[in-house]
């Protein structure tokens, strides 16, 4: 998170439980077919993949909360501007972690080495390991996109500290872990969020998505 995320909001609040919070339910819609055989949205039957005769189904995709982690965050490394824009290191430097199934603490030597884009838009990429209380070691791999909306931009010209209304800001956490009990990690897909604690700890929302 570079110094404008670490920096983008005031807290937005510690969700007070596990559970199915937040990001709410998404649908994902049909691509209907007309009496005259041409797709709804303008296209041409023929380009449905199933053919014209057939619909794609709804889906019903919801957000569970499975997992939130304190990261502890050392002093901001300016590393510069290069070809894919201006990197900025955050290193990490501890934590903890409460789970479904699990809980323990952030291993001290990971990293989140940003890069915000010539277009204002910053890519998260951060990398670093949870050690469960039962020992087991969890590789943590959480990039992501973070920006300003309009509103945000405006506030950011003047000065002004960032709302959570006012940007965009959603990760795509994977896993690896060992055959076992928190393998479940690794067989499902999630989307994170990002809140700012203070100066130097980040609140991660790790939500598992499942549809029905």
């Amino acid at each position: 998170m570079s110094k404008t995320l670490s920096r983008r909001t005031a807290l937005m609040g510690m969700a007070s439980g596990i559970g199915s919070v937040g990001l709410g339910s998404l649908t994902l819609g049909s691509a209907g077919v007309n009496a005259a055989g041409q797709a709804s949205n303008g296209a041409q039957a023929s380009a449905l993949a199933w053919g014209a005769e057939k619909k794609l189904a709804h889906r019903n995709i919801d957000a569970e909360l499975v997992l939130q982690i304190h990261v502890k965050l050392g002093e901001t490394e300016d590393m510069g501007k290069g070809a894919d824009g201006h990197r900025i290191n955050y290193p990490i430097v501890g934590g903890h972690f409460v789970g479904k199934g699990l809980k323990g603490e952030v291993v001290p030597g990971g990293a989140d080495m940003s890069v915000e884009r010539n277009d204002g838009v910053t890519m998260i990429e951060a990398l670093y390991r949870l050690k469960t209380d039962d020992g087991q070691i969890i590789i943590i791999h959480n990039p992501g996109i973070w920006r300003p909306n309009d509103v945000g931009l405006k506030k950011l010209k003047a000065g002004e500290p960032l709302l959570e209304q006012d940007f965009y800001c959603l990760t795509t956490p994977s896993f690896k872990t060992s055959p076992g009990k928190y393998n479940w990690l690794t067989q499902n897909i999630f989307i994170g969020t990002i809140d700012d604690l203070d100066e130097y700890g980040v609140l991660i929302g790790c939500y598992q998505m499942t549809q029905a």
